[in-house]
């Protein structure tokens, strides 16, 4: 089992160091205990002409820590993709061995690549059984921007190819008074207010990217817990027999004031069971009516996504929120999701991950 990852900078070989090397050794250590042995390369370390590959992997040794060490293996029968950033992925020799390992004819590459939201929010509004959880969405530009406020009391304008909330923006009507006005989610620079849409767009395009497209989505009416906003980050997998199931939910809640939930932005994590039982009243009818709505979720939204594009997923985290009526709404769907802090739910996770891994094995 070989992982694909990506060197800090600055280094020759850098081998894994931090926390960084605290997931990798929790990995290697339950791969094991399922037989699958797991090392860890780099896109130069992978030459299709020759049979072994650059890598390193953790070697426990016998009264003493263990420690990471550098060699050359054989060729892995499966790859995992576990490249964290898109402008990693994006590079030039990642991009080629990608290729190359999709139409190897003894290899299987799991995780094949980021998703873009565009294309996620296509694939879910095109079907019937996802579109109602999909909030509706359009690319960024004047025309979509004029309806979207037309009908819409706030909106989210995204990167189509952002993450933890980066370069979100949220437009809203301005109150008490006609016009609009827009600020940086992440930010705590105040409102920008305008009286005509027109000179709000021809605003909101300065502070955008250049090289960046946007999509505008519906302001969903999250509901709060002590005053503050929240959402729910699901993550689903594919288990020991190829099926979707849930591994965990966690509650992500926005700073005071703040509209976005994610940790690097200020957000704090919260006990999903908890959350639900203040939300709920107690009421576990419905406390289960919510708990339902996620497992549907968790295992409708994969299986369409894999049929609308045409690829093979098999892990994937969920932004979900709870509206203020009791319905979910998907707010974005991640096929690189980042290891849950909550030691239950990534435990749960690379148990089914190498469960998984023998399937493929076998497949």
């Amino acid at each position: 089992m070989g992982v694909l990852t990506t060197p800090s900078k600055g280094m020759a070989y850098p081998l894994p160091s931090g926390k960084d090397s605290r997931l990798k050794q929790e990995m290697t250590r339950i791969a094991r205990t399922h037989g699958i042995f797991m090392f860890f390369f780099y896109a130069k370390g992978f030459d299709m002409n020759t049979d072994g590959v650059v890598g390193h992997c953790f070697v426990n040794k016998k009264g003493r820590t263990g420690t990471w060490t550098a060699a050359v293996f054989s060729r892995p029968h499966i790859v995992y993709n576990r490249i964290s950033y898109r402008k990693d992925e994006a590079q030039k020799e990642v991009q080629q061995l990608l290729v190359s390992l999709q139409k190897h004819p003894s290899i299987k590459l799991f995780n094949p690549r980021f998703l873009h939201k565009w294309e996620v929010h296509k694939s879910l509004v095109c079907n019937s059984r996802t579109r109602e959880m999909t909030p509706e969405s359009h690319l960024f530009n004047m025309n979509n921007l004029g309806l979207m406020l037309q009908i819409y009391p706030q909106l989210f304008i995204k990167p189509i190819d952002n993450s933890v909330g980066k370069g979100i923006i949220i437009v809203r009507r301005a109150p008490h008074e006609r016009g609009y006005e827009y600020k940086s989610a992440s930010s705590d620079r105040g409102w920008s207010r305008f009286r005509l849409a027109q000179n709000l767009y021809d605003s909101l395009k300065k502070d955008m990217s250049p090289n960046r497209q946007y999509l505008i989505q519906r302001g969903l009416q999250l509901a709060k817990i002590n005053g503050r906003r929240f959402d729910l980050r699901v993550q689903t997998q594919k288990n020991g027999q190829g099926e979707w199931v849930l591994t965990g939910v966690g509650v992500r809640v926005a700073a005071p004031n703040k509209y976005v939930t994610h940790v690097p932005n200020g957000g704090t994590r919260a006990n999903f069971d908890k959350v639900m039982m203040t939300v709920c009243h107690g009421s576990t009818r419905k406390i289960k009516n919510l708990k339902d709505q996620l497992i549907h979720i968790a295992e409708t939204v994969p299986n369409v996504l894999e049929k609308e594009l045409e690829m093979n997923l098999g892990i994937l985290s969920i932004d979900i929120g709870l509206e203020q009526n009791g319905a979910m709404q998907i707010i974005e769907v991640n096929s690189k999701p980042a290891s849950f802090d909550e030691g239950h739910i990534r435990r749960r996770h690379l148990e089914y991950l190498s469960q998984y891994f023998l399937y493929l094995s076998k497949s």
